[in-house]
């Protein structure tokens, strides 16, 4: 790449990075599209309902786990506001349909982002220790990044289930900083929204947030960062990390 690469001014060295994964390393709305709308053809929808959840719902909606995503596909299917109790209710059943039709579509409506596969390896090159960090599922999340060919760069990947609490609560981080051995202080959290640099501000670490992800609609540029890039073999890992 010969784009400029951004210069970065640091308070602490950094020694670890935890990456977010929808979004900021596989452009997945595809997959969250097809396994939502066969989820709501098995619980009974019609296609007008179904046609509601598409491509810009999704891209809206999505980044806060599973559950919330459910309740509010069905109570946006269904007309209901997004907290409406019929939604809340049907989430169990919901998830039953959801979970075998994820399983089986996983990264075929999915892509990796250009540059991901580039600046991972240069992360990798580096030997830094990695961690994917994101509110999917943790079995959705490992089989998406071995079918995408990007599992190997990762020492851990943590799902919205493998803590107590989801971004953007600080939890998934210092629990993950601990798992790499490193401070929060000296890890950087890369991702695309707001989510995640809420949360890695509160647990302490520095923040450095993509352009093409999704945010909820919103512009990332609006949320503070260290830095905001197009692509990630963009940023000058090396300098960022240097001892």
């Amino acid at each position: 790449m010969n784009a400029a690469r951004p210069a970065l001014t640091l308070a602490h060295p950094l020694r670890a990075a935890i990456i977010d994964l929808d979004g900021t390393l596989v452009d997945t709305l595809g997959d969250f599209v097809a396994v939502l709308q066969h989820t709501l053809a098995d619980m009974g929808c019609n296609p007008i309902e179904i046609a509601r959840v598409d491509r810009g719902f999704v891209e809206m909606t999505v980044g806060k786990g599973t559950e919330d995503l459910l309740r509010r596909s069905l109570a946006h299917a269904w007309g209901l506001p997004d907290d409406a109790v019929e939604a809340v209710e049907a989430v169990p059943e919901a998830w039953r349909h959801y979970e075998p039709h994820y399983l089986r579509l996983n990264g075929q409506h999915a892509d990796v982002f250009p540059g991901v596969a580039e600046g991972l390896a240069q992360l990798t090159a580096l030997g830094l220790p990695l961690a994917c960090l994101t509110n999917k599922p943790t079995a959705f999340a490992e089989q998406l990044l071995a079918r995408k060919g990007l599992r190997a760069h990762f020492a851990h990947v943590f799902g919205g289930d493998a803590f107590a609490r989801k971004k953007p609560d600080p939890l998934p981080l210092v629990k993950t900083c601990e798992a790499l051995g490193v401070s929060p202080a000296q890890t950087l959290m890369v991702g695309d929204s707001s989510n995640d640099a809420q949360a890695a501000r509160a647990a302490g670490c520095e923040v450095l947030l993509v352009r093409y992800g999704y945010n909820h609609g919103h512009p990332i540029e609006a949320v503070p960062a260290l830095a905001h890039v197009d692509r990630l073999d963009q940023v000058d890992w090396a300098g960022l990390f240097r001892p």
